[in-house]
């Protein structure tokens, strides 16, 4: 047997199930425990110690001469950094004005591998409270950066509002 190299686009699909059966597992897991909170508040203060610690002094001064552009990357990275988990097409990105923005998600892959894999698995876990807690996270890792985030469901996605402070 000659074993052949796996196609990008197989890794991918096969990262991304694993990356989200994380999820799945380990929510089963902290909502039985009654450690949901915990586990929010851990995964929270892991992610702020990832953050470049240079943007602390110098993100204060480009905030305070230049919010709307530094607003504008901040949530271009945000929807650039959200493409490891979802095309670029299911993204919908509106400027409310350069201190507000609002990302709309449509047909999310996420919630369907979520799902699915909840249902393979036979965990009890509703997709959305994944989403959820995803949604407690990043609003505590924005206010890092001086922005207000909201989160709301839709169908077969969710609408995430950003706010410059």
């Amino acid at each position: 047997m000659v074993i052949k190299e796996m196609p990008l686009e197989e890794k991918y699909d096969k990262l991304l199930d694993s990356y989200v059966l994380g999820w799945v597992r380990d929510y089963s897991l902290h909502k039985e425990l009654g450690a949901v909170d915990k586990c929010i508040n851990l995964t929270v203060e892991t992610q702020k110690k990832l953050l470049p610690s240079i943007w602390g002094p110098s993100f204060k001064l480009l905030k305070a001469l230049a919010p709307g552009r530094i607003f504008k990357q901040i949530v271009e990275q945000y929807v650039y950094t959200m493409q490891s988990g979802m095309p670029l097409s299911n993204i919908e990105l509106s400027w409310v004005s350069d201190r507000e923005a609002v990302l709309s998600i449509k047909d999310c892959p996420i919630l369907q591998r979520t799902r699915e894999l909840a249902k393979k698995t036979g965990l009890d876990v509703d997709p959305r409270e994944i989403c959820e807690m995803e949604s407690k996270i990043n609003k505590e890792i924005t206010k890092e950066f001086g922005v207000n985030l909201s989160w709301k469901h839709t169908e077969n996605g969710c609408t995430w509002t950003a706010k410059l402070k």
